[in-house]
């Protein structure tokens, strides 16, 4: 497994974060086949989502839902929901919706990520980012291969950002 732990400024759009977007060019690549279920305007993968409809997202369905739609088969997974539950709780607010107790817990978090897990095929690539490297994890038939870290100075919490492999 690789560790690589730098330094770059925060930024609210994550794929914009130099050491981040180098990590998707070299595992993403065109993005074919790959699904972001918490999208924004990102247009790294191939099936966007975002329950914002004022997003560029193809889909804006709650991630559970488009999670259990998205296609079969796929090459990756981008994992880049709201790190906390609180900031779970602020997006649905901006979209007009109240977050439910399972959205503000770890099952928001694992909810989407079975169904997900299930689509990607053998040997697909599942990227997650967060306060944690729990990724999609060895329960679900992953494996990690790299650890990117990335501190962002003073008192901000570094991001974090696990790269697993499919096994089963």
């Amino acid at each position: 497994m690789k560790i690589n732990r730098v330094f770059a400024r925060a930024n609210h759009l994550t794929f914009s974060i130099p050491p981040i977007k180098e990590l998707l060019e070299k595992y993403v690549g065109d993005g074919k086949g790959w699904a972001d279920p918490f999208a924004r305007d990102s247009k790294v993968a191939e099936f966007t989502n975002d329950i914002d409809t004022n997003t560029s997202a193809k889909f804006h369905l709650e991630a559970l839902d488009f999670s259990n739609q998205v296609s079969d088969n796929l090459n990756g997974i981008l994992f880049d929901p709201p790190y906390s539950y609180r900031q779970i709780s602020d997006h649905y607010k901006s979209v007009g919706l109240k977050a439910s107790g399972l959205d503000t817990s770890y099952n928001f978090y694992r909810r989407v990520e079975v169904p997900l897990a299930k689509k990607l095929k053998v040997g697909g690539i599942a990227i997650s980012f967060g306060w944690n490297t729990n990724g999609f994890g060895k329960k679900l038939g992953f494996e990690i291969v790299e650890l990117l870290i990335v501190a962002h100075g003073l008192h901000h919490n570094d991001t974090l950002v696990t790269v697993e492999t499919k096994l089963v």
